[in-house]
């Protein structure tokens, strides 16, 4: 019921304000059906418009105060009147805005690569590269051993283990599949492995670093 009302007032004041602006622009020889046409336009982003502003108008209206349907009908009919402004001005606004948002999309997206790229392990890029068994990727890499670290008599991690506990306490939040399996004694494609494994899960993610293209890991 509270949308029907409103969109009653926005054609009432749509053809108020337009008639209105008719009259006032009549020496420019504007035509009532033009004057109409753009008044109710204006009227009809008048939502927007106050959703730019993040104004409570459209609410309180929704609830059903009377005192905010008219203070509603009087901005959608200001805004009918002067519609050729009315609307250049909301239109430079949400041009601006759009910019705004894009350039800290960007500055975000500068940022994150510059992190990512002083708080990773250098990656080796003489690694070659092929499938890994059972994981149905259209490229995978070459398992390679390193060298075997120590275990311990009484404790021997697991793969996962190993993995998730490089990542917690190394040096470098985000780590290549290279210095992961450099450092915990395991093969290339146990680590490429067991890292898909716990993205799957949930527990990793990965992120593509910008100067090199090559991917890094992190704990989620």
């Amino acid at each position: 019921m509270g949308i029907i009302i409103l969109v009653s007032l926005i054609v009432a004041a749509g053809l108020l304000g337009g008639t209105a602006n008719y009259y006032m622009e009549k020496t420019n020889e504007a035509g009532l059906g033009k004057s109409i046409l753009l008044g109710l336009t204006a009227a009809a982003t008048v939502p927007l418009f106050l959703k730019t502003v993040s104004s409570e108008l459209m609410k309180e209206c929704l609830e059903g105060n009377a005192v905010s349907h008219f203070v509603f009908f009087g901005f959608c009919t200001i805004a009918a009147i002067f519609s050729s402004k009315f609307l250049q001005t909301l239109g430079d606004k949400l041009l601006q805005e759009i910019k705004e948002v894009q350039q800290k999309q960007k500055d975000l997206a500068e940022t994150t690569d510059v992190l990512v790229s002083q708080n990773s392990d250098p990656s080796e890029t003489d690694t070659p590269v092929v499938l890994i068994p059972g994981l149905g990727n259209s490229s995978e890499f070459e398992s390679f051993k390193v060298g075997d670290t120590p275990k311990s008599a009484a404790i021997v991690l697991s793969d996962e283990q190993k993995v998730l506990g490089m990542l917690q306490s190394s040096k470098f939040a985000f780590r290549t599949v290279e210095g992961i399996a450099k450092d915990t004694g395991m093969d290339f494609g146990s680590v490429q492995s067991k890292l898909l494994e716990l993205e799957i899960q949930g527990k990793v993610k990965k992120t593509k670093r910008s100067r090199d293209g090559v991917m890094v890991w992190s704990l989620k």
